[in-house]
């Protein structure tokens, strides 16, 4: 497909995505997305990703240094801590969150949750994703304890695009073997194959007719 060309969006693929955590940290997906696409047998086109739930997300993050999401890590733990809120201004001291049901890490992961991003929509190229070379996708685990993640995938794109007829080339091509046709009823009928001897080897109308048989298999 040619830079600017859209290919009609024809198909589409659904799929939930199960990933098991063990604790608060980051799940690298690509390489389970690559291998789903590549299932659905579309080759271009738009993944779409919802996290289903409200203490986890997703990101687009560092594939290599894994210090960026240690870094990462500990950035979130200081903007939203799990000990409480700690009020603007140069007075006031930490005071534990309302929302406290499921303990002391369940509010900070909802905070977190906030600040990151439930859904992701990513280009599909060659069947698979279409990322940077420094990128990665990335479940984010904000809850201490460890847990059963459920991704929603919904792909929607098109399969391998047949070859542009070129018209022009395409009549032609019609009229060649037609062509080809007529020569080899011709050939069959006339056929003698002692005449090429007879005429001490020069070739006869056949021998030209064969020629041009070959010319038009090779178009």
């Amino acid at each position: 497909m040619t830079a600017g060309t859209a290919a009609p969006l024809t198909h589409q693929a659904w799929h939930e995505l199960q990933v098991s955590t063990r604790g608060e940290g980051y799940i690298r997906l690509d390489s389970q997305l690559n291998s789903w696409i590549a299932a659905t047998g579309i080759i271009t086109g738009v993944l779409h990703l919802t996290c289903l739930h409200t203490s986890a997300s997703l990101t687009i993050n560092e594939n290599a240094d894994p210090r960026v999401m240690a870094d990462l890590s500990a950035w979130m733990q200081r903007v939203a801590p799990q000990i409480g809120v700690n009020p603007l201004g140069p007075r006031g001291d930490y005071h534990r969150y309302r929302h406290d049901d499921e303990g002391d890490d369940d509010m900070p992961a909802h905070i977190r949750t906030a600040l990151t991003s439930q859904t992701l929509s990513l280009s599909v190229d060659q069947a698979r994703l279409r990322l940077g070379t420094w990128q990665a996708v990335y479940l984010c685990e904000w809850r201490a304890q460890g847990s059963s993640r459920r991704l929603a995938l919904h792909l929607l794109g098109s399969g391998p695009q047949p070859a542009a007829a070129d018209p022009v080339r395409s009549n032609a091509l019609t009229m060649s073997r037609r062509s080809g046709a007529k020569l080899n009823r011709e050939v069959q009928a006339r056929h003698d194959p002692d005449a090429w001897t007879r005429e001490g080897g020069i070739d006869t109308d056949v021998d030209l007719m064969i020629d041009r048989l070959h010319d038009i298999s090779g178009d």
